[in-house]
């Protein structure tokens, strides 16, 4: 049985649109993440997965005085790899 070993790389990803008059304008999202994975293949990275990860951000000290509590913000990753 062979056992592959991977290295493995975790990229923030955000898809753009615009709003307009008759709904969001732009390049579609599909075409944004392809673009982005072929851009991450051309250095040898393998696209594995796209996950949603999520992070706890603090109020500051001043934010805190004004009221504002934390908040939870929610980021696209996507993950590549590479044999090792």
């Amino acid at each position: 049985e062979i056992v592959m070993e991977y290295q493995y790389r975790c990229v923030a990803f955000a898809a753009e649109l615009k709003a307009g008059v008759l709904g969001a304008k732009g390049v579609p999202l599909g075409d944004q993440l392809q673009s982005f994975i072929g851009q991450h293949a051309k250095d040898g990275w393998e696209y594995y997965a796209l996950e949603t990860v999520h992070g706890n951000v603090k109020a500051g000290c001043l934010a805190s005085l004004f009221g504002r509590s934390d908040e939870v913000v929610f980021q696209d990753v996507a993950v590549f790899r590479n044999p090792k």
